[in-house]
């Protein structure tokens, strides 16, 4: 899990560092901000669509070839980025290299790594692992300042550098693709052991899942059978409006912090708190475990619309306050989401095909960002402001919620405590 983790967090530490080079990039390159936001668009696009094929190479080949392998795709557009001077270096960089290396070393494929390793506390352990991929913003304040002081294209081969020495030795020697390959049982218990009751706590009381519905729960479910079912669809509605959601508001934060008089350091600071607090989310991640998947999914959806009011407060009176606002509420929304989704979505498909079904859902995720990020770029192009974008965001984190429910894990496994 450890592994999972620092894996996460470089990938995604770099992955969304673009909202810190973004700045840089139109002041040195003057170029429009939906033409600038193009490249991370294509990327997310690239993430996206890539989702399938992650989910379907992490089932096949496992971690230890697929994750050195995008390390290596990763560093590649790093340092293409480090030397480029045109537009289409980047969209190579993006798209071609980090796009596709990010998510194939990224939320596919360790939250289907993790979803083999865990039953009982899946919620608990997917918020561990998976506070990679919400963390990384913490970087976004060291980052600024190595481009303060050496300068974008330096930062970029320092992040290069970190990829190639960091990611690639330890998928190598440590990641597993399940416990049985280890001589273990789901949950850490050895082989063929059953844990005794009476171990979790005082009051003798363990957490246990209860099959709800036996047909679907025992069905072999593959990548075409579940594209038949209405979960399916419902759990893709919910990447669809989610990626909107923070596609525009994450590629956008910093720009639209500096647009406002503040500093690139208090943008990327107000970027890296969101981080900090997303983290304390991530192990939040056993709440859906107590209170169930609907309604941890529905708390987080509230604190995701309280962080676009605090936004829209912002942007119009200028004030600060608004912006920690934001940050605790996204942040916080923001780190309780992935662990809630993907241990949702394990409830409902879980099986030797859950990677390649988690990942085509996953596309609707990437694109939605794609489009959020563009779009994003080209209302301030047209308006000269970001307020309607911000306000464009509020109707889909409103109605990720409602597709949540429509999902309803809880029909099919939950989790119950033991007396």
């Amino acid at each position: 899990m450890v592994v999972s983790l620092v894996t996460l967090l470089l990938a995604y530490g770099i992955w969304w560092s673009f909202p810190i080079f973004y700045v840089s990039m139109l002041r040195e390159f003057g170029w429009s901000r939906a033409a600038t936001a193009g490249f991370f668009t294509l990327g997310l696009i690239i993430y996206g669509f890539g989702s399938f094929p992650a989910g379907a190479l992490i089932d096949r080949f496992g971690p230890r070839k697929l994750i050195p392998v995008a390390g290596v795709m990763v560093a590649t557009g790093c340092l293409i980025s480090a030397a480029a001077h045109e537009k289409w270096h980047f969209y190579i960089a993006y798209g071609l290299f980090m796009g596709f290396g990010t998510i194939c070393m990224g939320f596919v494929p360790i939250a289907a790594l993790v979803s083999n390793w865990f039953v009982r506390h899946r919620g608990k352990a997917m918020g561990i692992a998976l506070i990679g991929n919400v963390a990384p913003p913490l970087l976004a304040f060291p980052i600024q300042e190595l481009i303060s002081m050496a300068g974008w294209r330096v930062a970029y081969v320092v992040l290069a550098f970190l990829v190639l020495v960091g990611i690639v030795p330890l998928a190598v020697f440590f990641m597993r693709t399940r416990p049985q390959d280890l001589g273990l049982e789901p949950d850490g218990g050895p082989a063929k052991h059953e844990p005794k009751e009476g171990r979790s706590g005082k009051s003798g009381k363990r957490v246990i899942q209860q099959v709800i519905d036996p047909k679907w729960a025992e069905t072999e479910w593959g990548l075409l059978s579940s594209l038949k079912t209405f979960r399916f669809w419902a759990l893709t509605g919910v990447m669809f409006a989610l990626g909107i959601g923070n596609g525009t508001v994450m590629s956008h934060l910093v720009a639209m912090v500096v647009d406002m008089g503040r500093s690139r350091e208090m943008a990327a600071f107000i970027f890296s708190l969101a981080g900090l607090v997303a983290a304390v989310g991530r192990l939040s991640g056993f709440l859906s475990d107590r209170i169930g998947r609907e309604w941890t999914f529905t708390l987080l959806s509230g604190l995701y619309l309280c962080s676009v009011l605090a936004l829209i407060i912002f942007l119009k009176n200028a004030q600060t306050w608004p912006l920690y606002i934001h940050a605790l509420a996204f942040g916080f929304g923001y780190g309780l989401c992935s662990p809630t989704v993907s241990a949702g979505a394990a409830d409902l498909f879980l099986g030797r095909s859950f990677g390649s079904i988690l990942g085509v859902s996953n596309i609707a995720y990437g694109v939605g960002q794609g489009i959020g990020a563009w779009t994003g770029g080209a209302i301030y192009d047209s308006t000269g402001s970001y307020d309607l974008a911000v306000w464009s965001v509020l109707p889909f984190y409103a109605l990720m919620g409602i597709f949540f429910w429509f999902m309803a894990p809880r029909k099919v496994r939950r989790m119950v405590r033991t007396k």
